[in-house]
């Protein structure tokens, strides 16, 4: 499995353009288990980055719809998701190793078929390895508000992002957003009212719905705990 997170970008006259990115990459712990699951399950479960667009009838070995999970974390809720919905497929992008480590021994030990997974920048993969119109969903749960105002251009959440996964969800299909910072969900919000295409469906006629792609996770536990107020964005995209 390549470390290969950042790819080199270059202007006409060669020069490196630095990109502003939605996380601190640190090598951090990663356990003896999680090394090992990296070692033996990668390669079945999953997918390096590459300069070229998913064929997901051929990854997944047939055509039912594919949810993208952009940080799934530990991998916990995913697994429990991919499970839960097995006419489905789901693609779960991270940048973190001991989390993919962590979801690689889980996917392998719950003998799921309809899950893979991608370490690597989720913008890259997105621009480059993701076929427009291809997506049933996409789902980003908790990402880092970067609460000071000096650090709002690190959101991975910003105007340009929105329209890129709008190109790449099908008509109808879902973005769905959950995060615990009421100044981030109103920045989101701000965002969308500026973009065509996307209706911000109320949580009242979705909520029983969309209850089976989201499991209650640990972060959000402890976040209610906290005494934080869960926002749920549930945007479709419309032709």
């Amino acid at each position: 499995m390549k470390n290969n997170i950042i790819t080199p970008q270059y202007n006409c006259n060669g020069t490196f353009l630095r990109q502003n990115r939605s996380f601190v990459c640190r090598q951090g712990r990663i356990t003896r288990a999680q090394l090992r699951a990296i070692e033996k399950y990668w390669r079945s479960i999953g997918i390096n980055f590459k300069l070229a667009p998913l064929n997901f009838t051929s990854i997944f070995q047939n055509n039912a719809p594919v949810i993208l999970e952009i940080g799934f974390g530990s991998g916990s809720s995913l697994v429990k998701t991919a499970i839960n919905c097995p006419d489905k497929n789901f693609l779960g992008i991270e940048v973190y190793k001991s989390g993919v480590g962590s979801c690689l021994r889980l996917a392998h030990f719950s003998k799921i078929n309809n899950l893979k997974i991608i370490y690597h920048d989720a913008i890259e993969v997105i621009d480059k390895m993701i076929l427009d119109h291809t997506l049933s969903r996409v789902q980003i749960f908790f990402p880092d508000p970067w609460n000071k105002k000096r650090h709002h251009k690190r959101r991975i959440i910003q105007d340009l992002f929105l329209r890129k996964i709008l190109k790449k969800l099908n008509t109808g299909g879902i973005l769905h957003i959950v995060t615990d910072s009421e100044e981030y969900n109103f920045f989101i919000l701000n965002l969308i009212k500026n973009i065509d295409h996307y209706t911000h469906l109320s949580k009242k006629r979705i909520l029983f719905e969309q209850s089976k792609f989201r499991l209650v996770t640990k972060f959000e536990k402890k976040a209610k705990l906290l005494g934080n107020k869960i926002f749920d964005l549930v945007l479709q995209s419309k032709k």
